[in-house]
């Protein structure tokens, strides 16, 4: 026979009174410990940064702190029983230490994007998580800013050394999307050589040009303590080869050329007898004289071409194809050359913004395939003149517009092996739509589909003969 239970007073649940009702008041202790601050009424210890002190409540910075708990109220350490309290600080950190300090105290800071990283310094010193997250989570909605206010960069080596993976990551993409908006950033000339030398090892940048690049990094070397041995260490990724032979010229006759011109002379040697073969022999080209091309939009390199809709909310799906034909790639970059002299690949380019469709109807019906992606066809057109099989990276990078800035927000890139039996690469997805349909969307430019299509050639071969070229 099962024992029964026998309840305690404790188990009973007393019936809830109907006329219950919980005040919350919440809001006048807040207030209570936003007077306190930068009150001496009650301080107790005294904080020395900089040349500025602080009065301030012990209690209060040890339930906001666990640094500052360990710091001021075990014994072990000497700052404990001090009236005054001496803290060494990051010279960025000295004019927000009041903003930190009224965080504690209010709960509530004003954010700058010069002021973020220092705040953040400071939480993760002094380990306030709740801030931590905050800063984070303004950086990443403000990476996007003119080049005057933009300090991306700086969020990035701070992201890295800290362990923040996502804005590292976010930082990154924006970065390599928009180096011409990080190069007229007040972080550029600081920067320090190992990002530079990570971000010019990417075929990934946007840029107008090598040569455009090239200008922003020599402000950049003119502002280093060892010219010389940073020129050394960089100008291997600085992809001289892909500059014209008069921007070769200028930059000769820079003084930062003239003072380290040994230091440029391979280089040069190399980028000047590429030019020399490909005006003579093309056949001659070894694999080590060819650099990759970065995702270049002038037009001298033949590999971009815009895509553009208007008023892309309005327009019918029907209308919203965009094409591009006979969109031909040079094999090679030889400005030298007349551009109808030179061995070009032909690509047919048709984007679907709105959703693929077949091109015809039937009583306002799609007729075949059709979907709600955005979807980017690139079709290899007579491979005849040209080796069968050409290898491209194909680029897609859409821009938004933020606070009058126009900036890459979204990219995507696949690399795609043309042949006969593959002469077509399909993307779906390239973005939703929903994303490019939301009120206000940061993916268009003032109501337009805005987007630059780079086709990089990266490898050609002749299934002929079974050479490579």
């Amino acid at each position: 026979m099962d024992a029964k239970r026998v309840c305690s007073s404790s188990d009973i649940v007393p019936p809830k009174d109907p006329s219950e009702e919980t005040v919350d008041d919440g809001k006048h202790v807040v207030h209570r410990f936003q007077e306190l601050f930068e009150s001496e009424n009650l301080s107790d210890i005294v904080l020395v940064v900089g040349l500025t002190r602080y009065s301030v409540h012990k209690f209060v910075l040890i339930t906001a702190s666990d640094v500052f708990q360990a710091m001021l109220n075990e014994n072990q350490w000497h700052e404990a029983n001090q009236p005054e309290v001496t803290l060494t600080e990051e010279e960025e950190c000295l004019p927000v230490f009041r903003d930190f300090l009224r965080y504690l105290y209010c709960g509530s800071v004003t954010l700058t994007t010069s002021t973020v990283l220092p705040v953040l310094i400071l939480a993760d010193k002094y380990c306030i998580p709740s801030l931590c997250e905050s800063c984070v989570q303004y950086m990443s909605q403000h990476v996007v800013e003119s080049p005057d206010t933009n300090r991306t960069l700086s969020w990035y080596q701070y992201a890295k050394i800290r362990g923040y993976e996502k804005l590292k990551e976010e930082t990154f993409r924006f970065i390599l999307s928009n180096f011409h908006i990080v190069q007229n950033s007040p972080d550029w000339l600081v920067l320090n050589k190992f990002e530079v030398q990570e971000f010019l090892s990417s075929s990934d940048i946007v840029v107008e040009s090598e040569y455009i690049l090239w200008r922003k990094l020599a402000e950049w070397f003119g502002h280093q303590d060892d010219i010389a041995g940073v020129l050394k260490e960089l100008l291997p990724l600085v992809r001289f080869s892909l500059m014209t032979p008069k921007q070769l010229y200028d930059i000769e006759s820079s003084d930062l050329y003239k003072e380290n011109h040994h230091v440029f002379s391979e280089k040069f040697l190399q980028a000047y007898r590429r030019h020399s073969l490909l005006s003579e022999d093309v056949e001659k080209l070894s694999n080590t004289m060819h650099e990759p091309h970065r995702n270049y939009s002038a037009p001298s390199y033949g590999i971009s071409c815009p895509l553009t809709l208007i008023n892309y909310q309005v327009k019918a799906k029907i209308d919203s194809k965009i094409i591009v034909d006979n969109f031909k790639v040079p094999l090679q970059f030889n400005p030298s050359s007349n551009t109808t002299d030179q061995a070009k690949a032909s690509f047919h380019v048709e984007f679907f913004p709105k959703g693929y469709f077949q091109p015809h109807m039937l009583y306002q019906t799609y007729l075949g395939k059709h979907n709600e992606k955005t979807t980017l066809v690139v079709r290899r057109m007579n491979p005849i003149l040209t080796p069968e099989v050409v290898t491209v990276e194909v680029t897609m990078v859409i821009y938004g517009k933020k606070n009058q800035v126009q900036y890459v927000a979204h990219s995507v890139t696949k690399t795609h092996h043309f042949c006969e039996k593959s002469r077509k690469l399909e993307m779906e997805d390239v973005i939703s739509i929903e994303k490019l349909q939301e009120n206000n969307s940061r993916y268009l430019v003032n109501g337009r589909f805005e987007a630059t299509l780079f086709l990089k050639v990266i490898d050609v071969h002749d299934t002929k003969d079974g050479n490579k070229k």
